[in-house]
């Protein structure tokens, strides 16, 4: 019997999977989102998150993915919004940041 994790399938609508996809990530962080997302992930940014998270390409050049691919654009996609946000709040002054070398990572902390 084939596990779920190995049963590998194509992407035949890239950017409706994208949007989808954005969606339930910016859905899982914030019930109710009014933000224009592409101003966090675009649909492009997002495509190229798939083209890369992806397990290959088919003959059609359609992503492949599995149950395990398709978590790891979930969580990419929700931490990559996570970082938009934090991002801004800096910006806007509401927390500080900076590069941290040990961990080789930004980090962020209320002003």
């Amino acid at each position: 019997m084939s596990k779920n994790n190995d049963q590998v399938y194509a992407i035949t609508d890239i950017e409706g999977y994208a949007s989808q996809m954005r969606k339930a990530a910016a859905d899982s962080i914030c019930a109710s989102t009014e933000e224009n997302l592409d101003s966090y992930i675009s649909l492009n940014e997002m495509i190229g998150l798939i083209n890369t998270e992806c397990l290959g390409f088919d003959n059609e050049n359609r992503p492949l993915l599995n149950e395990d691919r398709n978590e790891k654009i979930y969580e990419s996609t929700v931490a990559w919004i996570n970082g938009v946000t934090l991002a801004k709040l800096a910006a806007k002054g509401y927390v500080e940041c900076a590069w941290d070398d040990e961990s080789n990572e930004m980090i962020f902390w209320k002003k």
